[in-house]
């Protein structure tokens, strides 16, 4: 088969462009970094690095919902405390005042007291973590607890996610820690009735109210431990994604990355390649060009 010129130009044409196609590939290693760039380059590994990025994301998404998750209820751990340290000023006022010894002046005195400390576990349990109340359910965009003491949250529970398909409560019902719903005691009524028995100078409902502030405070410590039992769950899991999260960026990295140093050697060989290509071809072309002009 006769060899044209045409044909030695088309195959010389070919190796350029191949060697120019190396050393583009080696210098987008060098550049980026990665040795997988498109599927093209690796298609298994291609296929890898889509799962193991997909659950890096998912991994992350769930480390920072456990970490805000834990960062609220720490909030509302604080908000119980303060709670749980206003009812005990109020038992021992009651036990105080219970004393009577003590005039109508004075329990009227300790009622003004009380007012305070009414109002200021009704600021406690209407604590905000960002814009939300965390003391409402899913009812969280408004105070949950009126200046009367009403509740005008719901009996939601939000929920959090701690590995794929499992979740963990992110929040307490304030309806049971608070008001004694299902069958517990109702803080704020308790310290409402405290207050009026004081300015009634009432010894006997004073000293009554004693055993109902110890069952609220009960309540607002079982509240506490279920918030510290979650906290440590949360906790957990951040932890846990911490790490999963890292050796998922290992394995994303053995599967992508390129060797530098390897690509850099790569890189020369095929830039010495692609001269050494394109040096053959400029003589090539160059001879036939002379058996034409010696036709």
């Amino acid at each position: 088969m006769r060899v044209t010129e045409a044909m030695i130009y088309e195959q010389t044409t070919d190796r350029a462009s191949a060697a120019l196609a190396k050393v583009a590939k080696a210098q987008g290693e060098v550049s980026s970094g990665l040795r997988v760039q498109s599927p093209g380059d690796d298609p298994q590994a291609a296929g890898l690095l889509v799962r193991h990025k997909f659950d890096q994301a998912q991994i992350t998404a769930i480390q920072n919902g456990a970490q805000s998750a834990a960062d609220e209820l720490n909030t509302a751990d604080s908000a119980l405390t303060s709670v749980s340290t206003a009812l005990a000023q109020a038992q021992a006022l009651a036990t105080q005042m219970g004393n009577d010894t003590y005039t109508a002046d004075d329990r009227a005195a300790a009622a003004t007291e009380v007012d305070g400390i009414f109002k200021q576990v009704v600021g406690s349990l209407n604590t905000r973590f960002g814009d939300r109340y965390i003391f409402g359910g899913y009812s969280d965009n408004q105070a949950p607890f009126a200046a009367d003491g009403t509740y005008q949250g719901d009996t939601g529970v939000r929920q959090v996610e701690v590995a794929p398909g499992v979740y963990e409560d992110a929040s307490v019902r304030a309806d049971v820690m608070a008001k004694g719903v299902g069958g517990g005691v109702d803080i704020l009524q308790t310290l409402t009735d405290l207050s009026a028995a004081l300015r009634a100078n009432d010894g006997d409902a004073i000293r009554a109210s004693i055993a109902s502030l110890q069952a609220g405070t009960n309540q607002v410590a079982a509240a506490q431990s279920q918030v510290g039992t979650s906290v440590n769950i949360f906790t957990s899991t951040v932890n846990t994604c911490t790490q999963q999260n890292t050796d998922e960026t290992k394995v994303i990295s053995q599967l992508g990355d390129a060797d530098v140093m390897g690509a850099s050697t790569q890189l020369s060989l095929a830039q010495y390649a692609l001269n050494a290509t394109l040096t053959a071809a400029s003589q090539t072309l160059n001879l036939s060009l002379v058996d034409l002009l010696n036709k």
